[in-house]
Order: structure tokens, then sequence, then C-alpha cells
């Protein structure tokens, strides 16, 4: 049995009220290590108790077990569509189907509710499927809904807590990030190409395979990783197969335990090659796109970034195998050999956008948002934030640009520095945390003020604000105020725990 957290039966509640708004068609978008399968367990639980049969389909093959041993310990009585293993029963509470099994045959139709894991890989038959039955409820679960056109098919978008709200809650490990030789990976791409992928938007991989599988950015993986990654266990994710080769071969003769991983690797020789990294036998796993969704060893302490990626979403599925928790694990090390960490940042740096409806000017409009670039220390290597000038790592000073002086109210304030614009927009956050507090269940002044304190590092809202009129969120302003709030919670619940 799967106990809810309060951030869990959160998501839960929120999909029940979108149901009852007439939503049939909802995605759940909860970050890696949020619980996304328990969540659904205790929906198709709750389905099940008032008669109600429920299909859960997945993507992979190695994802049906997952999700059925889940299922199992809810006490639900657990069939399988997939392939040769087909075993299910209109007696059955949940069958958990591969989509490829539901392509070739076809899906029972007498279920009442359909959960689809990993929604961002929408394939045609999910489609067929969600036309064919349109009065069904369907919930899309991931971590990353970023799929072009994704709110074609969806109406409804449930948030869960961000990563960093999570990081700070103790449900996922922090990072430190390096990202040596970043000027030597941007001259290597400078030629490669990019186009539509099943990644999205991203580079070409035969492009990209033969920019980024040369002797000296393989030459710096293996040392910055001896120096670096604390001989911790490891994944890599590399270009293609030779490129992963060639990085294993290198490992290989420097004499620390590698493995290589690819989509042709039989299923036995991968069974044996991830418990040799479950039990240290071997120190890294080198792959190919078999190391993201489906790879459920959070053991994983270090990860290797060797494959530039535009895409987020697949940056997002990369970082997530490193920060889940495990015991005796209390960080991840990333080391970014690919600049993905500078166009992207750091697992606790993205957040879950509007669901893409297919529409150019939505997506122009998303490009406007895009994140700052992340910086590198000249020093260490370490990964800093655009507003950091102190190393986090090792301390050091990265050189500030000499600050020019502009006039705001009479006031000669450095140029960036808090100006009437900035006290506007302090005063409209404000305003907006009052709306929202004063129509909850616990109206009280107090607690914007403490959001306010949270959002502005501390700093205190002006005390002749407070007899000012409400005014109601926009739409970014209600999500942080949704997301501190959750934080609270869950810290709360935790105390209220130990």
């Amino acid at each position: 049995m799967y106990d809810l957290y309060p951030h869990q039966q959160g998501c839960i509640d929120e999909l029940r009220q979108g149901l009852r708004q007439g939503h049939r068609r909802q995605v759940l978008g909860l970050a890696t290590g949020g619980g996304k399968t328990v969540v659904a367990s205790h929906i198709a639980k709750a389905a099940v108790a008032k008669e109600k049969r429920v299909l859960f389909i997945v993507d992979r093959i190695e994802l049906v077990a997952q999700a059925a041993n889940t299922f199992h310990a809810m006490g639900l009585r657990v069939g399988i569509l997939q392939g040769e293993f087909t075993s299910y029963s209109p007696a059955d509470d949940i069958i958990v189907a591969s989509i490829q099994t539901i392509a070739k045959r076809r899906a029972p139709d007498w279920v009442d509710l359909i959960i689809i894991d990993e929604c961002h890989i929408l394939h045609q038959a999910h489609i067929k499927l969600m036309k064919s039955w349109n009065a069904l409820p369907f919930i899309g679960l991931s971590a990353t809904p970023m799929r072009k056109g994704l709110g074609q098919y969806f109406t409804n978008l449930v948030r869960g807590p961000s990563v960093r709200e999570l990081t700070d809650g103790g449900f996922l490990v922090p990072v430190r990030a390096f990202a040596p030789g970043v000027d030597r990976i941007t001259a290597a791409l400078a030629g490669v190409s990019a186009g539509t992928t099943t990644h999205g938007y991203d580079y070409t991989e035969s492009a990209l395979g033969e920019a980024m599988n040369n002797r000296e950015l393989v030459g710096d993986i293996v040392k910055t990783w001896k120096k670096l990654g604390e001989n911790r266990p490891t994944l890599c994710f590399a270009v293609n197969i030779a490129h992963s080769k060639t990085i294993a071969a290198d490992f290989e003769a420097e004499g620390v335990t590698v493995a290589h991983l690819d989509a042709y690797t039989k299923s036995d020789e991968r069974k044996r090659l991830i418990g040799g990294f479950r039990d240290g036998s071997i120190k890294i796993l080198t792959s190919v796109n078999v190391l993201g969704i489906g790879f459920d060893v959070p053991d994983a302490a270090c990860l290797i970034l060797a494959r530039p990626t535009l895409s987020e979403s697949l940056h997002m599925q990369q970082m997530g195998r490193g920060i889940r928790t495990a015991p005796g694990k209390t960080d991840c090390i990333i080391l970014d050999h690919a600049d993905n960490t500078g166009k992207h940042g750091t697992p606790i740096h993205f957040e879950v956008p509007d669901l893409d409806d297919g529409k150019g000017d939505e997506r122009a409009k998303r490009k406007k948002k895009d994140k700052p670039r992340f910086v590198a220390c000249s020093e260490c290597g370490a990964v800093m934030e655009p507003a950091q000038f102190t190393c986090p790592s090792c301390g050091i000073d990265r050189p500030r640009p000499a600050s020019s002086v502009h006039s705001v109210d009479g006031e000669l304030v450095p140029f960036g520095s808090r100006g009437a614009d900035d006290r506007a927009d302090r005063l409209n956050w404000y305003l907006a945390m009052l709306w929202t507090v004063r129509n909850s269940s616990n109206p009280k002044d107090g607690i914007a003020y403490h959001l306010f304190m949270a959002k502005f590092n501390g700093e205190k809202p002006a005390w002749a604000w407070k007899d000012l009129e409400p005014v109601q969120p926009t739409p970014d302003q209600a999500r942080w105020i949704r997301g501190e709030q959750m934080r609270r919670r869950i810290a709360w619940a935790k105390r209220r725990a130990a």
C-alpha cells in the first residue's frame, strides 16, 4: 500500500475538479520522483471502489511490469495486455497495456477510465483511441508534457509541485553541476544542423555524432569524471552507438568498470548489466536512448551529459535519472560535456509550461520566455546562474560588468538594481497574493506577507500596501503562489511527521 503525500493528494483533487468542470482529457504534469504511478494507483483504486475498470497504457515494454507491481501492491486485480504475456478478463480491476500491443490488436471496450503514462510520447494509436472513446475520461501522465500539439488532444493541465519544491521537500536530491570545456563544445556544434526529430526540434543525430565523437572531447569526459565524479555510480548519455562505445573503451582503458547499452542489447544481457550497475560491479553505464524513461535505478549519483540537445524535454528526462533519492545518496553530480545546462539550466530551473496547441503564435510567445543562458565558472567549471558572481563550488568571483547609473524618481541607482519598475512589480505581486489569500479557505493577510517575503528573499512588503484593493493574479503569478503554498504544506507535513 502506498500512502499519499499532501502534494499527491492535491494533484488528485485538482484532477477531480477538472472532471467536474467538464474536462475529459487532462494531463498531470508531475516531476520525476513526484510519484506519478502512485497517484495513478490511487485514482484507479478510487475508480474500482465505484465499480469502474481502468486501462493503464505504457509506452515501453519495461514499464508494464513496474506498473503492474505498483497496482498489485494497492490490492488491485491486474490484467496484462502485452504481446505474448497477454492475460486479462473483465474480472480484473485494471489492465496494464503497452500501446504497441493495442495498435496491433484492440483494447478492451468495457473499461471506464484510461490513464496514459508518458503522454508526451503520443502515438497515433493513442489518438485513435481518444477519438473513438470520446465519452470516456483520459488522464495523461508526464514529467515533461511539452510535445508539440499536445494541447490539441488534452484540454486541462494539472501541475504538481516543481522540481525545486520537491527538492526543498526532500523528495529529490539537489545537484552540483559542472560544465568544463564549454568553448570546445560550442566550436564542435558550430556546423551541426538541426530539424524535426523524435525529440522535437533538435540536432540531427548523424551530424551530431560526427561532431561529438572526437578524441579531444571524449578524453575530456574520462579526465573530468576521474577528477570530479567521486567514483560514484554513473550514467552517461551518448549521441549514438559509436560514440557510446568510444566512451566506454576510453573508460575501460583507464581501468574503470564500464558497460555499453543500446536498443539492440538483448534482454538477458541488459538485465545482467543493469544488475551489475545496481550491485556496484559496474561503475558506469553508457548508452543511447535506453537510460531514460523506464530505467529505474535511483542509485545513480553522477550523470555525464555527452549528447547535446536543443530539447528541454529530453534534457529533463536525462537529468531525472539522477535526482531520485536512494539510501545514502545526498546529491547528484552533473558533468555536462554537451552545454545542455548552459541552454536549459539544472533540474530546479525547470517549470512545466502550458500545453502546446500547435499554433505558431503560441510557440513564439514561449520562445520569448526562454531561460537566460547559464554560465560555467572559469576556474572550476561549476554551473552558475546568470546573476551569480561568486562560484558556489570554488568561491572564485567572475568578472563583473561595469555598472552604469541612471536616475529613478530622483534617486541615483545602479543599472539593473531595483527602481520604479521593480517597485511596481513588487506591489503587483503583493496585491495578487492578497487576492489569493482572501479568496481562500484561510483568508489571513499574514499569509500574503510571508508569501511576499518568500518571493523576494526576505524583503517585507510596504506597510501602506495592506489597505490597497487586491488584484486577481495573472496565470504566472497564480502558478508561483500555488507552488509556494504547496511547498509550505509539504514542509509542514514533514515537520509534523518528524
